[in-house]
């Protein structure tokens, strides 16, 4: 998917929800990216245990979008329907919010 423009449902889905994502282009996370990052938030725990496992010494800044909701999973909702696509929207804008709210205390 590198390279590629966002999915169709996913863009309309922000665009109707107030959100720009004619911009967005898919890239793969590089460690460079990681090191300058003081936080990297990830949708499933598949994701993270890959990225520690790769990489422990920045083991302390990747956590799961989901943590403050028992560390849930968010899973993609590619190739779903559009209820999945909202969904998983609705969960990614919660969580968002809720991390919002931690990091500005």
């Amino acid at each position: 998917m590198v390279g590629h423009d966002m999915d169709r449902k996913s863009a309309s889905l922000l665009e109707a929800n107030g959100y720009n994502s004619e911009k967005h282009i898919a890239r793969k996370l590089n460690a460079e990216e990681v090191f300058k990052a003081d936080l990297v938030l990830v949708m499933e725990k598949s994701h993270q245990d890959f990225m520690i496992k790769h990489s422990p010494e920045y083991s302390g800044k990747i956590f799961l979008l989901g943590k403050w909701e028992k560390n849930i999973n968010i899973h993609d909702p590619y190739r779903k329907s559009n209820e999945m696509f909202n969904y998983v929207f609705n969960q990614i804008e919660k969580n968002c919010t809720e991390w919002c709210a931690k990091l500005s205390k």
